[in-house]
């Protein structure tokens, strides 16, 4: 799945496709590492979601996402808020230990599978082991999967 750099989640490693950045902006990204076929990481995001920190080559890169939205990158992961229906299995769980407990009772853990039944809008309905749950937007945010 192809998606703009700045609409990856935190923990989450994709590759550069393309750059559609006028020359300049593009010459000094280059520069930096920002080439096709590199493998690119976010490492974390600022408190209201603008900028964040990428890193690339080994060494950790900030951009705002006015920039961030014109890199394109191919990713096999995306956050379980932007899934359809189908069959996942859980990558990434970015949160605390209160969050990872709170899914774990929803028999939701990294290296788990689980079935997305419905994406509503602010709640996505998913399946895990015959048992069925609903997040919220959020916490699916923070949840990242990869289809099976």
């Amino acid at each position: 799945m192809v998606v703009p750099l700045s609409r990856m989640c935190e923990g989450e490693k994709g590759k550069i496709r393309k750059l559609e950045l006028p020359p300049i902006t593009r010459e000094r990204l280059c520069g930096l590492g920002f080439v096709s076929g590199e493998e690119i990481q976010l490492i974390k995001v600022a408190p209201f979601g603008d900028p964040k920190v990428y890193r690339i080559k080994g060494t950790d890169i900030t951009l705002r996402d006015d920039i961030s939205m014109w890199i394109l990158v191919e990713t096999s992961s995306i956050s379980l808020s932007y899934a359809s229906k189908g069959d996942y299995l859980v990558s990434l769980i970015n949160g605390g230990m209160g969050f990872r407990e709170r899914l774990r009772l929803l028999g939701i853990e990294e290296g788990k599978g689980l079935t997305v039944i419905g994406n509503l809008g602010r709640r996505i309905e998913i399946s895990v082991k015959g048992n069925y749950s609903t997040l919220s937007r959020g916490q699916a945010m923070r949840i990242i999967v990869r289809e099976r």
